[in-house]
């Protein structure tokens, strides 16, 4: 013991000498009552500073630590501060549970924490099954599902696995369009999943496709991947497929609609653009091909004399006749009142182009009103890529260039650009190798 402790001891003792001193008169008669009576003051001193300094301190300090041993982390110990080393004892268990207590309330709120976020996601979950196709939980970190395996075998009989990365492989293979698996297994895949996640703040990853049905047939679904935690365990998704073939459907058709041209059901001015641009700039720019215009001649005298119903009726019977003369693969298009436009995609030769421009003036003749008298005829132009342009716009122009020559000169025909002047429209076989004039 030291300070006040220790003065206290020698205060004890001196009062224990000053009584025996009394009691024998100076020291001079020592008796055995006189001993015994000091001897008990003394002990009786002792057994009060034992008590204060050490059986006291020493029963408080165990108490303290039993009540943290049966989970009461508010159990604190203090003692005299003359008690210097149960009082330094007490200071640094009091820090120890003040340490203990805090961290303990931090566990117990991220445990509720954990606790509601589990009970969110388990009414969040109860909702999308309600309104959704299929639902599953992941861990991606550990490459495994949490839930909805049985779900998902349920619809496709081929799943044998709990590892996320089979299961987008396995339904990548066998249940996604042709057209749609890579784009599907690129968004779903385990690693840029993570990657997705963790590299933004994007909530939630949502792919459109078409998957294959066991009879063949195909439906729009939309699949979403939300993230649902990302703690020490792993990075964890919920994902969800939708139906959403009947709307996406109409979107197309919708879209179909506003491409095509009201009155024929050809593509529109605006698209026919459109798809020979993208053409020119990607799969088509190795190719040769010809940009064919053609007009209705004196289509004005039919709404005139015959009237509009049948100038409606001449258009859509040119815009279907053209539709079957070329394949699929070219672009044919109505680019104004009673013009049309045609990209013929690779052709092979000199000799097919010909024979084509050569049906194209002929399916006029083909063409039936109301007045079994009145023949109807069109003047074509025609230019070439990449002779004439590589743009569409310079096709275009060029092509028409060739139309007016057409007009000009008789209608009924076709030419194919070689220039701007009448001159250069007349040899035309020393660029293009084929007659550019049909015998009549």
């Amino acid at each position: 013991m030291k300070g006040k402790s220790f003065w206290f001891l020698i205060l004890g003792f001196s009062l224990s000498e000053i009584l025996t001193a009394l009691l024998t008169n100076g020291f001079h008669k020592i008796t055995a009552e006189s001993v015994i009576l000091s001897s008990l003051v003394s002990l009786l001193l002792l057994l009060a500073i034992w008590y204060r300094y050490v059986d006291k301190p020493t029963s408080d300090f165990l108490d303290a630590i039993n009540r943290a041993i049966r989970g009461d982390f508010r159990a604190r110990f203090s003692c005299y501060d003359e008690n210097d080393n149960f009082h330094r004892l007490s200071v640094s268990f009091n820090h120890l549970m003040t340490c203990v207590e805090n961290q303990t309330e931090e566990l117990k709120e991220n445990r509720r924490l954990q606790v509601q976020l589990y009970e969110n996601e388990k009414i969040y979950r109860s909702a999308l099954e309600l309104t959704c196709e299929r639902i599953f939980e992941a861990d991606l970190t550990h490459n495994r599902l949490i839930y909805g395996r049985e779900g998902y075998q349920r619809v496709f009989s081929f799943l044998n696995t709990e590892m996320f990365d089979d299961m987008i492989r396995s339904i990548a293979d066998y249940a996604v369009y042709e057209e749609d698996k890579e784009k599907f297994f690129q968004t779903f895949d385990r690693r840029n999943l993570m990657e997705a996640f963790r590299a933004s703040e994007i909530p939630e990853i949502t792919l459109e496709y078409r998957q294959q049905l066991p009879s063949g047939a195909l439906k729009w679904v939309s699949s979403s991947v939300i993230r649902s935690g990302n703690s020490g365990d792993g990075l964890k998704v919920i994902g969800y497929v939708k139906n959403i073939d009947e709307r996406k459907k109409q979107e197309l058709e919708i879209l179909k609609q506003s491409r095509k041209d009201g009155l024929t059901g050809i593509y529109n001015k605006s698209f026919t653009q459109t798809l020979i641009e993208d053409f020119l700039a990607g799969a088509g720019k190795s190719g040769r091909h010809a940009a064919i215009m053609i007009d209705i001649d004196n289509f004005k005298r039919i709404n005139d004399t015959l009237g509009h119903i049948q100038g409606d009726t001449a258009l859509s019977q040119v815009a279907q006749k053209l539709s079957g003369l070329f394949r699929c693969s070219d672009i044919v298009g109505r680019i104004g009142g009673d013009e049309f436009f045609v990209f013929m995609k690779d052709y092979s030769s000199s000799d097919t182009l010909t024979e084509k421009l050569n049906a194209v003036k002929n399916l006029f003749g083909e063409i039936r009103l109301e007045d079994s008298s009145y023949r109807v005829s069109g003047s074509v132009g025609v230019s070439l890529y990449p002779e004439d342009g590589e743009e569409y716009r310079e096709l275009y122009k060029k092509a028409d260039h060739a139309l007016y020559y057409s007009k000009a000169h008789g209608k009924d025909q076709y030419h194919i650009y070689v220039g701007n002047t009448a001159e250069n429209q007349k040899d035309v076989s020393s660029k293009t190798q084929m007659i550019q004039t049909p015998a009549t």
